[in-house]
């Protein structure tokens, strides 16, 4: 299979497309968000909620009228997708929990290091007793349930019987009845999940099957991938440089990546062939720019150093980030503008239905802010809102996208 050489523009408008943020409109309610993620493999959870979690993010981005309860739905109603450990903590599809097996067991080796090393190791013989409680008891928050004292565990529980439903959960013991904000409601495992599929022995024979499965999926959760380390490769297993490079090698001779070269890159990309298909279809390009906000955590900037060098946006979360050392905000978003990334803003906590208010805007240094791009930003803010509830932006706030240089701010 030869390589596929591509120029930076087309590199660019494959990423966009593959992502459902070309206005094309790909996906489609609740369906359409089972199809992107069928896609990419996973979408990225994180507790933080200012204007939204980063799975609802990346989602209103992709899916137009996408309010939260579609999600939720599909996750604690109709139970096909789930809550587990992939890309860090993430969402993916509950057909693919016994794929998920050698996770789950790298994930309880180092929480048995991580809670031995926090004098909660203790947790882990209360296993049975959380078991009988919930069988009693029915569903229940971490909270509800008091079985001993005397530790703070890896999430900051203040008894152990929280560390031990953690660590149930983590390890495919638990899962997530429902949700209380960003409280995990915990329920067995075997009353949320049908038996044929807890039967499902691990589909993967050998480690290595296993690995080639798990590396062309993360091949896929961005549409487009180099070896290099990064953000694209965080997780168990991935990280190593050897075995990565090696089952990426296998990978291409068996034909299920295909290489790609890209104008101004010494690096080799991955590609899965069946994605290769969108660098072919021509007739059906979107010609009106659209403009999209971003979450953090996207999918298309899981790799920062990748982003950098194609899109020339370099972009840090900086919520982890001391704020005298921060470079631009707290919790910050970038904006999509056709095929480019254009600027960034903070916005403040959301509340109800009052007016999105933005603490600062920026445009990227040099960028031309046209007649067209305000407007395509101001549509998007638009629909941003309403998936936010609230009443529209804050008349101040549109000040600062209206002027024509990089924001100072309302801070």
């Amino acid at each position: 299979m030869e390589s596929i050489q591509l120029s930076k523009q087309e590199a660019k408008r494959f990423l966009i497309k593959y992502h459902g943020l070309d206005g094309a409109e790909t996906f489609h309610g609740k369906e359409g968000i089972l199809q992107y993620i069928k896609r990419v493999g996973c979408i990225q959870f994180d507790p933080l909620n200012v204007v939204g979690h980063n799975p609802d993010l990346v989602l209103q981005s992709r899916i137009r009228g996408y309010k939260v309860e579609m999600l939720e739905e599909l996750l604690y109603k109709d139970r096909s997708l789930i809550d587990g450990w992939d890309k860090m903590m993430a969402i993916y599809l509950t057909e693919d929990w016994p794929k998920f097996a050698r996770i789950r067991r790298e994930r309880e080796k180092e929480l048995i290091w991580v809670l031995e090393g926090r004098g909660s190791s203790g947790a882990i013989g209360m296993t049975d007793q959380v078991r009988s409680a919930l069988l009693e008891r029915g569903p229940m928050l971490s909270t509800q349930l008091k079985l001993g004292s005397g530790g703070i565990g890896t999430w900051g529980h203040k008894n152990l019987s929280g560390v031990a439903m953690d660590y149930m959960f983590n390890i495919g013991e638990l899962g997530v009845f429902a949700k209380r904000n960003t409280q995990k409601i915990y329920d067995l495992i075997e009353r949320l999940l049908p038996k044929e599929l807890l039967d499902c022995n691990d589909p993967f024979e050998t480690d290595r099957a296993f690995y080639k499965w798990y590396f062309e999926r993360r091949v896929g959760s961005i549409g487009m991938l180099w070896s290099r380390f990064g953000g694209g490769w965080l997780g168990y297993y991935l990280n190593d440089k050897a075995l990565r490079e090696s089952v990426l090698s296998e990978l291409v001779e068996d034909k299920h990546l295909q290489c790609i070269t890209i104008e101004g890159f010494k690096d080799v990309f991955y590609m899965r062939p069946q994605d290769a298909k969108l660098l072919e279809d021509k007739g059906h390009e979107h010609e009106e720019k659209v403009s999209r906000i971003l979450a953090p955590l996207d999918n298309l900037l899981w790799d920062r150093d990748l982003v950098t060098r194609l899109f020339g946006f370099t972009y840090t979360w900086e919520v982890y980030v001391p704020a005298v050392k921060r470079k631009y905000g707290y919790y910050v978003l970038p904006v999509l503008y056709g095929d480019e990334l254009v600027a960034r803003f903070e916005p403040d906590i959301q509340r109800g239905s009052d007016p999105l208010r933005i603490k600062n805007w920026w445009w990227e240094e040099g960028l031309d802010v046209s007649k067209e791009l305000k407007s395509a930003v101001k549509k998007e803010l638009k629909a941003f809102c309403k998936y936010l509830g609230a009443s529209g932006v804050d008349p101040e706030s549109l000040k600062l996208i209206n002027a024509k240089s990089r924001g100072t701010g309302t801070k």
